[in-house]
């Protein structure tokens, strides 16, 4: 199945994990945008909500400067920013608007002039283009690839295993992170790190997991100067396929991971019970707001014996295709909502009788329960599904405030 390609709506509860917050993850980084005035009004705002307001600042070009070109604003920007900011910069990202894809700045001639003038901080160029999303290297992935240019390469690596895609830490006592320390390998995560230098040992280890595409990309290139290598271990909420994730892990290390999980699993059928047992019958609306894989969640709660309805999801990445067409296939009643559509902006005015899994659902819907869960953000494995059941059980206690919690949230950034 396909949705429109067409003009897109972007509902107030689409928050989520744009490219300044993902690159604000490294320490001691900074970024600048260049871009006329009045393209990164919803940026800026969003960056006040999540307090990335003193680690950005703005470059505005004029039309005179679209037309001349403006390699020595940036230069001259660069020199102003440096001299006047208080905050520790070690990298520099900056940032050119979609609009440099008409005029072709070269920032790798700019961003070499400036480690040049600059030899203490690293530099390195983006291209701020929502156009790209639908392209093999959207921003999500160039920026990842920018992040990790930084890292060295490294002749001798230790047995650490760096966590790669997840936005916030996997906790200390996820069975994944319990288990890797058990046989001996120290954790890295972007989100953990200190310091500048501390996101610098990231290329350290020998092994790195990734739980969600878009770092693939970055992650090959990262290892052609290191012996490193990675397993991909994508977000499930499936008992069996996390289960086949974990053999499949203990192959790959020839380490024993998935024999200590026994007791995660049956801790982890027993919620879903109990789960179950509470929601009852009850219309279940899964949102991408909540997951990276909502069709991939939504055939996981289907198979557990949940009433899902509707699915709301802008678009349908490669891992989710194949569960997006099963439930297609198998489930024809359950609606799939292209939650970006023009049509989404006329919304139900009065109260669905549903438990939504995400704002962005539960905001389309005007569902009255809501599991508040954005972007799979410390969620893992075993312990992520149990999240998810405690979440869904909770919320049928008391009706949402749909407003307040996007206001909480904030928008994406």
């Amino acid at each position: 199945m396909k949705f429109e390609n067409n003009l897109c709506y972007c509902n107030p509860a689409h928050g989520g994990w744009g490219i300044i917050r993902v690159a604000a993850l490294i320490p001691e980084s900074y970024l600048l945008f260049v871009c006329p005035s009045a393209c990164f009004r919803h940026g800026a705002l969003g960056a006040i909500q999540h307090k990335y307001k003193n680690r950005i600042s703005y470059i505005y070009i004029s039309e005179n400067d679209i037309v001349e070109g403006y390699d020595q604003c940036i230069l001259d920007g660069v020199d102003e920013l440096l001299e006047r900011t208080k905050e520790n910069i070690r990298l520099l990202f900056i940032y050119v608007s979609c609009l440099d894809d008409f005029i072709g700045t070269d920032l790798d001639k700019v961003t070499d002039e400036l480690a040049s003038r600059y030899p203490k901080i690293q530099f390195r160029g983006g291209r701020m283009n929502p156009i790209a999303s639908s392209t093999k290297l959207p921003p999500a992935v160039t920026t990842f690839d920018a992040m990790l240019s930084v890292l060295p390469g490294k002749e001798k690596l230790d047995r650490g295993i760096s966590f790669w895609g997840n936005f916030v830490d996997v906790p200390n006592d996820n069975e994944l992170v319990r288990e890797l320390k058990r046989n001996g390998h120290e954790i890295r995560q972007l989100s953990s790190c200190s310091d500048f230098e501390e996101y610098l040992k990231m290329s350290d280890s020998f092994v790195s997991i990734v739980f969600k595409p878009f770092v693939n990309y970055a992650l090959l290139r990262l290892e052609k100067r290191t012996n490193a290598s990675h397993v991909s271990m994508p977000i499930s909420y499936n008992i069996d396929e996390i289960e086949d994730s974990y053999k499949q892990l203990s192959e790959f290390l020839n380490e024993d991971i998935s024999g200590g999980i026994a007791g995660d699993i049956a801790l982890t059928k027993k919620e879903i019970e109990r789960t179950l047992n509470k929601v009852g019958d009850m219309p279940v609306f899964v949102s991408d707001s909540a997951t990276v894989f909502p069709f991939k969640m939504a055939d996981a709660l289907i198979r557990y014996g949940f009433n899902v309805q509707r699915i709301y999801a802008s678009e349908i990445t490669g891992i989710d295709s194949p569960f997006a067409d099963k439930i297609s296939a198998e489930h024809p009643e359950i609606k799939i909502i292209q939650a970006d559509h023009p049509n989404a902006v006329i919304r139900n005015t009065e109260r669905t009788e549903a438990l939504s899994v995400g704002e962005e659902a539960a905001y389309l819907s005007n569902a009255r329960y809501v599991a508040d869960i954005n972007n799979d953000e410390g969620m893992f494995g075993l312990q992520g599904v149990r999240i998810l059941m405690e979440c869904m059980y909770s919320a049928v206690d008391h009706e949402a405030d749909i407003r307040k919690l996007i206001e909480e949230y904030g928008g994406i950034v």
